[in-house]
């Protein structure tokens, strides 16, 4: 047997090959067992050395990224736009504008069921056009639109319709903007949602013909009716977002709050409005009194107390119309927000079952990978009954995920709009309510100087205060308390202008007061300068006013 390779003698002894087959075996050279050769120590010294230096490099690594908290928000972004493809920034836009609404029809008709015109625009792809104009819709086909996205969409909170009338009265200027006003606060949320905008039923709302709409697709909830009233009855599933867990307890408590608010401001404003009924009656029983020296006096009073019984009932009114309106739609929209969080719940429980089916299939499948003799057809049952639950299980996860970061998103939004309508509603109900309380205190001065002319004493000396009274030019004084210059009341200065000073001093029951004897004159001096009746007096109650004098005339009432 000869080598292959040729023998070389001037070659060096480290890079020298052995090719010799009758040369001594390896195994001679070898350590014995138990000694540990110096080259394999420094080869094992140095991986020992290496994976330390990558164990450090790794933390080193780990602690970079937990110092840079962009990275994080990036990863977080990346991770939510792959889940919820639909919240990427996107060119697609929905602008509604509501400009004008019809009632036509039967009473109850024009109540329940108006028609609203409105105009869109859009750049969607799922319209056949992007400018619609006049498109005529009920609010019918509003609640049929409302139905379907609520069961379609499950990830988002769907805003709840609004009535298609207000506590204004349906004849009212007041009933028509609000009424425009509230639908198109509802198409801003909608188009605010870029599920909502991507879900051609939308397209198909909008392009279809007046009242003929109905959803041609369908959708589903997790569970109706009996089953699902059963399944509320149990306790929620353990819930890993603490966001979520807390907000379905926060908004069941506003809705069970604003419908008590609800309930006892409806009885509130119901005896209110049975209060101006006995003003009114009350005010009428001095009209009709017949006396030969204070006839005129007895009209004028009972002429004023049917004007502030009628004032009573429109603030009653007012009370329901600004808050009630308000309260009934924030509870008819957190019971829909309630709702969507118990759907959540329901898909948990369904995560919950489908983990439970997947490991049973896995342990069957286990077992019979276990058994010796195995029939084929048991098998492919097996394995197609365990792949059928592995996507099922993956299903529900994904949607589960994807229902859960969408509706943390939209918890801040839904609170956002409740924050904003309940201060705004009860904004707007104390301003209406100020604004006829000034005008029921305006009626009242009207009749001041007479109550007071009544008595020879300026009707306060049974309150043991005659010395207040100097004489009769004091009686005939009539003192307007709103003025230009603010408040006698308040201790601030503030300027009002002449429309302003018109709509306090000039109210919509002067016309209802047809008084007889002297009413033409206290007209004009009104009309021509409402806030100096007695400039002589006036000027004198004006220097002579100091901050002593204004306490003490704080402190008397009003009669």
């Amino acid at each position: 047997m000869t080598s292959v390779v040729a023998y070389d003698p001037n070659e060096d002894d480290d890079d020298m090959i052995d090719n010799n087959p009758f040369a001594r075996s390896i195994l001679e050279n070898q350590p014995s067992i138990g000694e540990t050769p110096p080259q394999e120590e420094n080869e094992s010294e140095e991986r020992r050395e290496n994976s330390h230096n990558e164990a450090e490099q790794e933390q080193q690594v780990l602690r970079d990224a937990s110092l840079d908290p962009n990275d994080d928000n990036q990863q977080e972004e990346e991770e939510s736009f792959r889940i919820l493809p639909e919240r990427r920034p996107s060119k697609y836009t929905l602008l509604v504008k509501i400009k004008g609404m019809e009632r036509i029809g039967s009473t109850s008709n024009k109540k329940e069921n108006p028609t609203l015109i409105m105009d869109v625009q859009t750049n969607l792809p799922t319209f056949r056009k992007q400018n619609h104009k006049n498109i005529r819709k009920t609010p019918d086909e509003f609640q049929q639109l409302f139905k379907y996205l609520n069961g379609a969409i499950q990830e988002s909170f769907i805003p709840s319709v609004p009535r298609s009338f207000t506590n204004y009265g349906i004849n009212s200027n007041e009933d028509y903007e609000k009424t425009i006003k509230n639908f198109q606060e509802w198409f801003n949320r909608i188009c605010e949602d870029p599920l909502i905008l991507r879900n051609e039923e939308v397209a198909f709302f909008i392009e279809s013909d007046f009242n003929t709409y109905s959803p041609i697709n369908k959708s589903k909830l997790p569970a109706t009716g009996l089953k699902r009233k059963t399944l509320k009855q149990l306790a929620p599933p353990y819930d890993e977002t603490v966001e979520l867990a807390e907000f379905r307890p926060l908004v069941k408590s506003i809705y069970w709050r604003c419908q008590d608010i609800d309930s006892k401001l409806s009885k509130v404003s119901r005896s209110k409005k049975i209060l101006s009924q006995e003003e009114n009656s009350f005010g009428q029983g001095f009209v009709n009194m017949d006396d030969q020296g204070q006839s005129h006096l007895y009209k004028k009073f009972g002429k004023i107390l049917i004007a502030v019984g009628d004032i009573d009932s429109v603030i009653a009114t007012l009370d329901i119309a600004t808050l009630h309106d308000a309260l009934e739609w924030i509870v008819k929209d957190s019971y829909v927000v309630k709702e969507a969080l118990t759907n959540r719940h329901l898909i948990m429980r369904e995560l919950m079952q489908a983990q439970q089916i997947l490991r049973t299939r896995q342990d069957q499948a286990r077992k019979l990978r276990a058994k010796r003799d195995i029939n084929p057809l048991k098998v492919d049952e097996a394995l197609r009954h365990l792949k059928t639950s592995t996507m099922d299980e993956q299903l529900l996860t994904n949607k589960l995920k994807r229902v859960t970061m969408n509706m943390l998103i939209e918890r801040q939004t839904w609170l956002e709009w409740y924050e904003n309508k309940m201060s705004n509603s009860i904004k707007e109900y104390a301003l209406r309510k100020i604004e006829y309380e000034r005008k029921k205190l305006t009626l009242l001065e009207r009749i001041r100087s007479d109550v007071r002319r009544a008595d020879t004493n300026g009707g306060l000396s049974r309150l043991g205060r005659e010395g207040r009274v100097s004489g009769n030019d004091a009686m005939t004084t009539d003192i307007i308390s709103q003025s230009v210059d603010g408040d006698d009341w308040t201790g601030e200065a503030r300027r009002r202008s002449t429309s302003q000073m018109d709509k306090l001093a000039h109210t919509e029951f002067d016309k209802a007061l047809t008084i007889e004897a002297g009413a033409a004159t206290f007209s004009e001096t009104q009309s021509s300068s409402p806030f100096d009746t007695n400039e002589t007096a006036r000027a004198s109650e004006s220097t002579s006013l100091d901050a002593r004098s204004a306490a003490t005339m704080l402190g008397l009432p009003t009669f």
